[in-house]
């Protein structure tokens, strides 16, 4: 399977992403209520009594009434209400698509790490396969009397070594696919593969990164609008020192049981109140949320010093693996120069079994390091592509 097909799998099947994008949905509806709460209300009652004295007669009596309600002014609150729902749809979309750019980062250093495995995998089997044929040789050899007991017993102690670390490689690749799979949402991992793939980001001067980064993160520009859903609560608290003006539209419908006579009776006025003392609750209020506001300021802080710490990192980390990609692989050719060397000397007679076996050792552990180093360079562009907030950019790269 493709990486870009693991990572479309799960931005359509993980269920926390799912559930992230229910929140723009909850943020709309609170939207619909704050609106509704400037419009127009109307409000019906009902009664009906029924009354008997002793030496009149029994009467009965119904009423009922239809009241519309329209607020005229409300000191901003529900202006205010308003725009703190407009902007919390605003946030719920800036934290879907940071969560959607979160999972594909998880997916692809998943993705990595289980092509690293596979790979350490493959050095390992091949390494015990060579191990394997030369214990075959020493035996065959200490059968014939040409070599002595020690010299087999070393060549069945790297064999035996090898095949350990073989099993270990090939068990971390199994782990490392379930942990992709469970992102994916797939309950199996029978059918699942990776396929090898090249990324690498053009490494350029860090400041372009870290421009970028506060230019282009998703929370970063979150952080921003709950400020000002927060600057907006400061209104909100203030309008309780302000007065609130409504509009009234009544009709009331009335009979009594001796002539069960419809009597219609129609008002309509204006309405204000003014909380003048309250024990100093709005006061609380108001420095509650200017409290709030300064929280959350020092969180966007906090917040930018943690993106721009991200991208230097992965810079950095970007940077050394591709001076150990380069390193790594000048050893592997170094390494397998000296296994020739020696597999040859000893052919020839000159040489000893233990140059051999230390030789193949040696060119197993360059191998490994190299391919650590090749998907260190994978895995740092994804933490550079994340850090900026553009984690694609590193799988189309």
């Amino acid at each position: 399977m493709p990486v870009q097909e693991a990572v479309q799998t799960a931005l359509t099947n993980n269920p926390n992403l799912q559930r992230t994008e229910q929140s723009i949905l909850v943020a709309e509806e609170s939207l619909k209520s704050a609106r509704g709460r400037k419009g127009i209300s109307v409000s019906a009652s009902g009664s009906v009594n029924a009354s008997k004295t002793e030496g009149v007669d029994a009467s009965e009596h119904a009423s009922t009434g239809l009241t519309a309600s329209f607020p005229l002014y409300s000191g901003k609150r529900l202006e205010t209400a308003i725009k703190y729902a407009e902007l919390g749809i605003e946030v719920s979309k800036l934290d879907f698509i940071q969560a959607q750019d979160d999972l594909i980062y998880q997916v692809a250093t998943a993705y990595v790490n289980a092509l690293e495995n596979l790979a350490t995998s493959k050095v390992d089997l091949e390494t015990e396969k060579n191990l394997a044929e030369h214990e075959k040789m020493i035996s065959a050899q200490y059968d014939a009397g040409a070599k002595a007991r020690i010299d087999l017993l070393r060549a069945q102690v790297e064999t035996s070594n090898a095949l350990q670390n073989a099993a270990r490689s090939q068990a971390a690749y199994e782990v490392a696919l379930t942990n992709l799979a469970a992102l994916m949402s797939t309950d199996s991992i029978a059918s699942l593969t990776v396929e090898d793939f090249d990324t690498r980001l053009e490494l350029v001067d860090v400041e372009k990164y870290l421009s970028e980064a506060e230019e282009n993160r998703n929370d970063l520009k979150s952080d921003v609008l709950k400020i000002e859903q927060g600057e907006l609560n400061v209104v909100s608290a203030k309008s309780g020192w302000l007065p609130s003006v409504n509009a009234n539209v009544g009709a009331d419908f009335n009979a009594a049981s001796d002539r069960w006579h419809i009597t219609p009776d129609a008002s309509a006025g204006i309405s204000a109140s003014w909380n003048i003392f309250d024990s100093g609750v709005t006061r609380a209020e108001v420095d509650a949320a200017k409290v709030e506001v300064e929280r959350l300021k020092l969180a966007m802080d906090a917040d930018l010093d943690s993106v721009r710490e991200d991208v230097v990192t992965a810079h950095k980390n970007l940077r050394i693996a591709l001076l150990r990609l380069t390193t790594t692989q000048r050893a592997v050719e170094l390494a397998e120069e000296e296994r020739y060397i020696a597999t040859e000397r000893y052919n020839a007679g000159e040489g000893i079994l233990l140059d051999i076996l230390d030789a193949e050792v040696a060119l197993s552990t360059a191998k490994k390091n190299n391919v650590s180093a090749r998907y260190d360079v994978a895995r740092y562009s994804f933490d550079l592509a994340h850090a900026v907030g553009d984690t694609l950019k590193a799988i189309r790269s």
